[in-house]
């Protein structure tokens, strides 16, 4: 038997961004486009009664989150801002886990895009 805790996936896919990150010159002084994905387990609706948005993990709410973080400051690496929307993510009720993608497609010329991918309980 195991004692895995079910969960369910909420996610915000392609969610694109025109933020100041970068450790370069040109990428302080220019924002450029960034593509973030977010995965959470979330605790199982499956038991629950569903019938209010507080019953639920907000994907608007945390798609907001997630647009303030990158309005506010200068990323110098995607490594931080992961980190930071990591833990804005794991502070939420019902998520148990989160992964976070952020991709810069305009960066490199010779590849689609490059990026980060973190994942925390």
């Amino acid at each position: 038997m195991s004692n895995t805790i079910p969960t369910d996936i909420v996610f915000i896919k392609n969610l694109i961004v025109d933020m100041s990150a970068g450790i370069y010159d040109h990428e302080k002084q220019n924002k450029q486009r960034i593509i973030i994905n977010v995965t959470l387990n979330v605790e199982c609706n499956a038991q629950k009664k569903l019938s209010s948005i507080d019953d639920v993990t907000s994907y608007e709410d945390i798609t907001n989150e997630i647009l303030n973080i990158t309005r506010t400051k200068h990323y110098d690496l995607l490594e931080e801002l992961a980190e930071v929307i990591a833990r804005t993510c794991t502070t939420k009720k019902y998520v148990h886990k989160v992964c976070v993608r952020i991709e810069k497609p305009d960066i490199i010329s010779d590849v689609d895009t490059v990026g980060i991918e973190i994942s925390r309980p």
